[in-house]
């Protein structure tokens, strides 16, 4: 059979990715996921609460944290070198704010276990430029009584879902409760004037992300396609399922194919994307006064609560990043989002995501806590 005819019969129930879009088909590398089951699984309050924070949100699955255990109550926080994204985020602001993540979902796991987290952020000076070999954190947990919090029981059913959502719209108090819970960086729509600008802002940022060479092979080069290479790797844009098996084996979904602009899988997965976008009934934004590290560690944190939250709500959110990378191809659309959402310098929008009712409830692969320590 022709790899084309049989794209088009596997149409949409196939895992077709480009441009940081993956969808899930089952079965899974299951050996990739396990620290979504093994959390908490550790004798020591450090080890307990960052097997928890490395479940966090982050770009492209990077999962860009690399942990110095100084004590089983003290510990510092690094950006893994060999974890950038220099072409779509070549200041780093991205890789930050997933280390925010991270940062809330320590604090989350420790205040669970009743330790308070105290988080001393770049205790040898901010990174200005790009995140380098400095700490981005220092970590003491002191043991004391901490009120609970329903987000932490969230944190291993969280999942990013990047399918089209129903036409179901969140009510109004859902999103009062996603901004309760986030704190005043965070706000939403679900106007319809409102919703349609920014989807069309979204769609046209995603077509330049996934046209532009440059940008496209950064996330073709991290696309894991078939389980062998998700247990190997277990990070980046993961494709799988029991078709992705095969069609990887004839070259019709394979890092090759999905580099080509004009192969079916390419053509595919940027239609995915976009039915995906089109999909969006509501949004939420976070902004920050400006653009520096804290702000962006903060934007991180607001983040990862919003998600714990739309996660107990039973909402799905997806985050929409190709408006607001700093690559020159990008700056008229950086622009536009700016405007549409009325911010002004030196506030900066951090972060964009569509909320709705989902499909999918499939997790990404992560690395072991052993691997990340070092």
């Amino acid at each position: 059979m022709r790899r084309r005819k049989f794209l088009k019969i596997i149409g949409g129930s196939a895992a077709v990715a480009a441009g940081g879009t993956y969808i899930w088909a089952a079965p899974t590398a299951t050996s990739a996921r396990a620290s979504w089951q093994t959390a908490g699984g550790y004798a020591d309050p450090m080890r307990t609460a960052l097997s928890y924070a490395i479940l966090a949100p982050n770009p492209h699955n990077r999962q860009p944290w690399l942990v110095e255990l100084l004590s089983s109550t003290e510990a510092l926080l690094y950006c893994d070198d060999s974890r950038h994204l220099p072409v779509t985020d070549p200041l780093d602001r991205q890789i930050t704010i997933g280390l925010g993540c991270f940062l809330e979902l320590f604090d989350l796991a420790a205040r669970r276990h009743q330790y308070r987290a105290d988080i001393d952020l770049f205790p040898q000076g901010a990174h200005p430029k790009r995140l380098d070999t400095r700490p981005v954190a220092r970590l003491k947990l002191t043991k004391e009584a901490q009120a609970p919090t329903s987000l932490f029981a969230q944190i291993t059913r969280r999942h990013t879902d990047r399918k089209p959502y129903s036409a179901q719209r969140p009510s109004e108090q859902n999103l009062a409760d996603l901004r309760s819970t986030a704190g005043t960086l965070l706000a939403t729509s679900r106007d319809c004037a409102l919703c349609e600008n920014l989807r069309t802002i979204c769609k046209d940022a995603a077509r330049i992300e996934f046209t532009t060479p440059r940008t496209h092979a950064e996330s073709v080069g991290l696309m894991r396609v078939g389980r062998k290479a998700v247990r190997a790797n277990p990070d980046g844009i993961s494709i799988e399922g029991p078709l992705m098996e095969i069609l990887n084996v004839t070259g019709a979904v394979s890092p090759k194919a999905l580099a080509d602009h004009d192969s079916p899988a390419f053509k595919q997965g940027l239609k995915m994307y976009l039915d995906g976008i089109a999909s969006a009934t509501s949004f939420f934004w976070i902004t920050t006064p400006d653009n520096s590290r804290t702000d962006q560690i903060a934007a991180g944190r607001a983040y990862a609560r919003a998600n714990l939250k739309a996660t107990e709500l039973g909402l799905a959110v997806h985050p929409l990043s190709q408006a607001l990378q700093e690559y020159p191809e990008m700056a008229q659309h950086l622009a536009n989002v700016h405007d549409a959402l009325d911010i002004k310098a030196p506030a900066r929008l951090q972060m964009l995501a569509r909320i709705g009712y989902g499909r999918t409830h499939s997790q990404s692969p992560r690395w072991p806590l052993e691997s990340r320590i070092i």
